[in-house]
């Protein structure tokens, strides 16, 4: 990940080597929650030297507001980047109730973390957009009305997947025309072959391996999903036989010529002491749109999703409503983590980051008058 730190959103831009997390509760006097994905290892704190990056932090006005993201955040959002050419990616952003702070982490390939605090939820999605979202056209023919059943979606990509898989076959063969007809038992059958490759540069396992927690939802594939597919232009159907459609064709093309790649991200928050999932979405990003998949569980079980193509301002506008409804749902709901927040702050010598014991006036690591 390429970052450019002239950018005037980003205020604080630091590397952490995994033993500095220890350090970073010891200093901030957090006690961490659920939610964060380190741990507080107060012996190994007690015991090991901060790298020589920690020093940066630990010296920055941003050191408690570093901490608070990381290590008490109120929402978390996963993200994990795949699909077509684009490099694969995990990462993570973390949001507080307090402020309109973003913290964003990286792990490189040594293992260090790498930490990037935006001054406000515009600024990140901005810096995002730029990143992994497409300058797209203005205007973008409705796909898919109103909420559906996950299960269309599923037949409509696989569709698109096929029509790519018949265009490529096309060329192989030097043949001018493509095949458009499929049988209905060829098409499921594929259908579990393409979920079982895993294999990301097909869009219907893209989506599934890029948006975390999808895999684990209910999906149960019924001739009532075809069918909504059919009424959406995907394909007719003639006895047993499958023909794929106009909106496949178009969509098929657009893949083909442009598609840049995918995100799914993941909303978590601490719900009952527990983390909850809150909200997924899936970005599929073109030269004609951004698409913009969200993911919702339905009453009965199984989920549903909503489409939007968007252009990247209107794509960063829906993000920060998205982001304004995750906390209001978080700040309706008292989560562990409120008690942790309000716990008396433990105090550190300033020189060396040693515990100072209650009663204390000299440092017992350092022995600097406290």
């Amino acid at each position: 990940m390429e970052v450019n730190q002239d950018n005037m959103a980003i205020i604080g831009l630091y590397k952490l080597a995994p033993v500095d997390i220890d350090h970073l509760f010891r200093r901030s006097g957090s006690k961490g929650n659920q939610l964060s994905l380190f741990t507080y290892n107060a012996e190994q704190g007690a015991t090991t030297d901060p790298s020589e990056y920690f020093k940066e932090l630990a010296d920055s006005p941003n050191l408690n507001r570093v901490a608070r993201h990381l290590l008490t955040p109120a929402v978390k959002l996963e993200f994990n980047r795949g699909g077509a050419a684009s490099a694969e990616e995990t990462y993570h952003a973390f949001l507080s109730l307090e402020d309109n702070d973003v913290l964003v982490q990286f792990v490189d390939s040594e293992d260090n973390i790498l930490l990037l605090l935006f001054d406000n939820e515009e600024s990140f999605w901005q810096w995002w957009a730029d990143i992994y979202a497409a300058n797209a056209d203005s205007i973008y023919p409705s796909v898919f009305t109103d909420s559906l059943e996950t299960e269309v979606l599923v037949c409509a990509l696989h569709a698109i997947d096929i029509y790519r898989r018949s265009y490529m076959e096309s060329m192989l063969e030097y043949q001018g025309n493509l095949g458009l007809d499929i049988s209905t038992a060829d098409f499921v059958d594929l259908l579990k072959r393409a979920l079982a490759s895993k294999d990301k540069r097909w869009l219907l396992p893209t989506l599934f391996e890029v948006t975390p927690g999808l895999k684990g939802s209910t999906i149960a594939l019924k001739p009532e999903h075809l069918q909504k597919a059919e009424e959406l232009g995907f394909f007719s159907s003639n006895e047993n036989i499958l023909t794929l459609g106009e909106r496949t064709q178009l969509m098929g093309a657009e893949m083909i010529t442009s598609w840049l790649g995918s995100i799914g991200c993941q909303a978590t928050a601490l719900v009952n002491g527990q983390e909850k999932s809150l909200s997924r979405i899936f970005m599929t990003a073109t030269a004609f749109a951004n698409h913009i998949f969200s993911f919702e569980t339905a009453a009965g079980g199984g989920t549903r999703f909503r489409h939007q193509a968007s252009t990247m301002p209107e794509l960063i506008q829906s993000l920060l409503k998205w982001i304004e409804a995750l906390q209001k749902v978080v700040g309706g709901t008292p989560p562990a983590a409120a008690t942790q927040a309000e716990a008396p702050a433990v105090k550190f010598c300033g020189e060396c980051g040693t515990e100072i014991r209650s009663g204390k006036k000299f440092c017992t690591g350092c022995g600097k008058p406290v």
